[in-house]
């Protein structure tokens, strides 16, 4: 007999900050707490962060929602874990403690070790669903292995374990007993057959990897183990993994096929879920991936815009906006269109569907009647724009469509934005009436994991959204007209990068 009141605990461990909420068998958050994670940069291409801090983090925000919401550990059924997929942790087994900082997804180390490696491009993007790029954990070990001797050897003997971040809070929550992850994670290493659902030999041999590094692979919902009783009042087990953009597409209700949501922070990332069969067909630019395993896999269709809210903070500090980006939104507002100005938004290249990294930005179509509200149109239309080419791509090559669209994220704070995304793309937009769908994504896997839900299907009351924005017909015809030309502009860009790399 379930006891009448069933809590879970869940964790957001994403690239600037851990997040810790508590929901009941409602769905109802009860509590949430947040912690700032702060990021290194030792040379250029770099990017660390301290794998100590985050599980420290982890520790106090489930300590503080545990007291917020007067809930004891022995109440909790379960704890679920949502990371920043990519990112890997190298630590020695014996002691706890690191071996080296954490390599964030972002860190492009390992770009050099690949590239004689693009011979096999073709077969790794067939086994895993990924394009060969320095992003990708295997890229980040390969370099680990030919730069840090003492770490390789500590790899090879067992002295040291590796695992992207969900694998190492696993085995600091659980006192070091668990050396695990699952297969949405797995699905990042660019070492796991997504199709076979198991690690891939054949890819380890490819980069040069000894196979006993890997964690085992458990399903989504599985147990993982118990916390350590002296980290948060008592043994809690842990019952749900997944990568933060999977559960953040589970914590939309995006529960089957078609059904779709993005994103938008710094960058965003538009997610469809793609059925429970692999798929081949997949265009390029675009990652085929495992969002989760219950019983039968979930796989994925992403797509990942470089520049989305990064794209409105530069605008206003190079346009020296007061009030910075709030300000520069209500002067799209007012401006009301972006009078012919373009934004190509690749101040680090682009990502999907071209994944182009040598390209550059450039604003064009500028006059002197040009305000700073045409100009901060421009940079709402980009991003918008980035989205409708991912969802043009998917669809043109796999079928796949879409009725409508959950979003999140800071961005969807804007009305303004809101009805942009809705009229360029032609889709009602649906956005979480929450802001929590990560950790409430994670939080349901864990559920599962610990009975409170028995299937997926049990899920489908729990889903808030706000009001639909719908898309109005008017000015969709204009803004397909200067979505074409925004392409031209991009496609002419990277033609010309293309000239000039010859």
């Amino acid at each position: 007999m379930r006891p009448s009141r069933q809590i879970i605990l869940a964790v957001d461990q994403g690239t600037t900050n851990t997040k810790v909420v508590a929901i009941d068998e409602n769905g109802r958050i009860l509590a949430q707490a947040e912690r700032p994670l702060a990021t290194m940069a030792a040379q250029p291409g770099w990017v660390e962060q301290d794998p100590l801090a985050m599980f420290a983090n982890v520790v106090g925000a489930a300590n503080e929602v545990l007291q917020m919401a007067g809930v004891r550990a022995a109440d909790v059924a379960g704890l679920g874990i949502a990371n920043q997929t990519e990112t890997i942790v190298v630590w020695d087994r014996h002691t706890g403690e690191p071996a080296m900082p954490a390599m964030v997804w972002q860190c492009r180390r390992g770009a050099a070790e690949i590239a004689p490696l693009a011979g096999s491009a073709d077969m790794v993007r067939a086994r895993t669903g990924l394009d060969l790029d320095p992003t990708f954990s295997a890229a980040k070990l390969k370099w680990l292995f030919a730069n840090r001797p003492e770490i390789a050897r500590g790899l090879r003997e067992g002295n040291l374990l590796f695992g992207t971040v969900d694998t190492w809070l696993v085995w600091k929550l659980t006192g070091g007993s668990s050396h695990v992850t699952e297969p949405g994670n797995a699905s990042r290493t660019m070492l796991f057959d997504i199709d076979r659902l198991a690690w891939d030999d054949d890819l380890f041999s490819l980069f040069e990897l000894p196979i006993a590094v890997r964690p085992e692979c458990r399903r989504s919902n599985a147990g993982f183990g118990f916390t350590e009783p002296s980290l948060l009042g008592g043994a809690i087990a842990i019952t749900g993994l997944m990568g933060d953009q999977q559960a953040s597409l589970l914590g939309h209700g995006c529960l089957k096929e078609t059904e779709a949501k993005v994103t938008y922070g710094t960058g965003a990332f538009l997610w469809i879920n793609a059925g429970s069969a692999p798929r081949q067909g997949v265009p390029q630019g675009i990652i085929r991936t495992l969002a989760w395993q219950v019983d039968e896999p979930c796989y994925a269709f992403e797509g990942f815009v470089i520049y989305a809210g990064r794209i409105l903070d530069w605008l206003a500090g190079r346009l020296s906006v007061s009030g910075g980006v709030p300000a520069l939104v209500g002067e799209a507002e007012r401006a009301g269109t972006s009078e012919g100005v373009r934004l190509v938004p690749a101040f680090q290249g682009l990502g999907s569907p071209w994944w182009a990294p040598d390209v550059r930005a450039a604003i064009l179509g500028l006059s002197e009647a040009t305000s700073v509200g045409h100009i901060a149109h421009a940079g709402l239309e980009a991003v918008c724009f980035q989205i409708r080419a991912i969802r043009d791509a998917i669809a043109a090559r796999s079928g796949l469509g879409m009725a409508n669209l959950k979003v999140d994220g800071g961005m969807t704070r804007s009305a303004c934005f809101l009805q942009l995304q809705a009229d360029i793309l032609g889709l009602p937009l649906r956005p979480s009436a929450s802001g929590a769908a990560t950790p409430f994504g994670a939080a349901l896997m864990a559920g599962l994991g610990a009975g409170v839900w028995g299937s997926l299907d049990e899920l489908s009351g729990l889903f808030q959204h706000r009001d639909a924005i719908a898309p109005r017909g008017e000015p969709r015809a204009c803004l397909d007209k200067d979505y074409r030309d925004w392409r031209h502009f991009i496609d002419l860009l990277v033609a010309g990068e293309a000239r000039r790399a010859s």
